[in-house]
């Protein structure tokens, strides 16, 4: 669960970063939605490594990793968060990326270039996720999350509450069920 949470503040963190780099200000953004994603990216790359060990696709870590040189960078970008840690989940990332790129090469028959990099990351990423059956994924319930790593609707469970049109729009939320 550590690395779960851990892996959740990066990536509120990671998205106040980019809103700020945007000029806009950000979307509150609930921490259920950040730690649906960070399980969901933390699946991936397993997943990932396997489908690359399965079709003997060998990544380049160039690819992927931080360079040393970037550490006081990413500690910057991720204030109060250990520097090893943001660093492991970036690399996840990127990696996931990287492999899902190679997959799509792969299957296509097409060399990665900068016009079809987007189209390839996309096409790798939905064999990534068309995987999770394959590799029997199950999410716990109370993630609200189906074996492809999309939220439920109407679970019918009591650990995923339906949507409850009362409740404060997201804007509104108390600052601990919000990334902020």
């Amino acid at each position: 669960m550590q690395q779960l949470d851990d892996a959740t503040e990066v990536y509120c963190l990671d998205h106040l970063s980019q809103s700020a780099a945007q000029g806009a200000s950000a979307e509150p953004v609930s921490n259920v939605d950040l730690r649906r994603a960070a399980v969901v990216g933390l699946v991936s790359i397993e997943i990932a490594r396997k489908l690359a060990a399965d079709e003997q696709i060998t990544v380049k870590p160039t690819e992927y990793e931080v360079p040393d040189g970037d550490r006081s960078t990413v500690a910057k970008a991720f204030p109060g968060v250990d520097v090893d840690t943001a660093i492991q989940v970036i690399e996840d990332s990127r990696e996931t990326v990287a492999i899902g790129i190679a997959l799509a090469e792969k299957a296509t028959g097409q060399q990665r270039t900068e016009t079809n990099a987007a189209q390839l990351a996309q096409a790798g990423q939905a064999a990534i996720v068309k995987s999770f059956r394959s590799n029997d994924v199950t999410f716990a319930p109370r993630l609200g999350l189906s074996p492809s790593g999309t939220v439920r609707n109407g679970t019918g469970t009591l650990s995923v509450a339906p949507i409850d049109l009362e409740a404060p729009a997201a804007g509104e939320l108390p600052d601990t069920q919000r990334c902020s």
